[in-house]
């Protein structure tokens, strides 16, 4: 008979992005167990369509954070793992070398190597928050793709997803942030527009967050947060990655 707990459901109800890292390195041991873990996440036919390239070096994390737009904790964390969907993979295994995956006959092959390398970093957030260090995922190194993928010496083929800052956390553990409710996400047997509309005002958000009462300041940071993704979303209406018969194709 399989014990349940709950630690996954207090680790997720706890969790919180870290942006203030100490100086002490990670032995690679550590992050090695880390990677060990993310690789235990779901993948579509066990294909596995992911790299990770574990930048320890301080001037390559200081181009990076440059791409990301100066988010300062790249450079903090000792550690920032690049995770690639890697679709030369597939190609590898399934012996077809050359072809192009991503081309309009295999569409499914980009989206399942996006969709497993996000399982895998969310495996690798738990992992090491489970071990005691801070975490934060970091999708601004997609601002310029090329450059990212040129700086790590990606082949074609390979293109970042994003990143993953590791360090020993140099404050307590931060409040996590409100989600929206759940009857605003969850549908019944069908989807129903009207049960997941969001209410008209910002202060009637319908959030809740497992740290208690959603404050007036909480409803701001999260409009905030609506309002830098929007102009995020505007700057980057058709960046490019680099297929794998080398050639720029639009990101779908």
């Amino acid at each position: 008979m399989t014990t349940r707990t709950d630690t996954v459901l207090r680790l997720l109800a706890e969790r919180a992005s870290c942006r203030d890292f100490t100086d002490e390195q990670l032995e690679d041991s550590l992050v090695d167990e880390v990677l060990s873990a993310a690789v235990r996440a779901p993948t579509a036919f066990n294909f596995q369509p992911y790299s990770f390239v574990v930048v320890r070096d301080p001037e390559v994390r200081a181009a990076l954070s440059r791409i990301a737009g100066g988010q300062r904790h790249v450079v903090g964390a000792p550690v920032f793992v690049v995770l690639c969907a890697d679709i030369g993979r597939i190609e590898e295994l399934c012996e077809l070398p050359g072809q192009q995956l991503v081309s309009g006959e295999h569409p499914d092959a980009l989206l399942s190597s996006v969709i497993d390398t996000s399982l895998a970093g969310m495996c690798a957030t738990l992992a090491a928050e489970s071990l005691g260090l801070g975490t934060v995922m970091v999708g601004g190194i997609r601002n310029n793709p090329s450059a990212t993928a040129e700086l790590l010496g990606m082949p074609p083929g390979v293109f970042p997803v994003f990143g993953l800052c590791l360090g020993r956390p140099a404050t307590g553990p931060a409040a996590p942030r409100p989600r929206l409710r759940t009857e605003l996400v969850v549908h019944r047997d069908r989807y129903d527009a009207r049960s997941g509309a969001l209410p008209p005002r910002p202060a009637a958000t319908g959030l809740i967050s497992p740290a208690g009462e959603v404050t007036a300041d909480d409803r701001v940071e999260w409009q905030a947060q609506i309002d830098k993704g929007r102009r995020s979303l505007g700057r980057l209406r058709a960046p490019a990655w680099r297929s794998p018969a080398a050639d720029p194709v639009p990101a779908a």
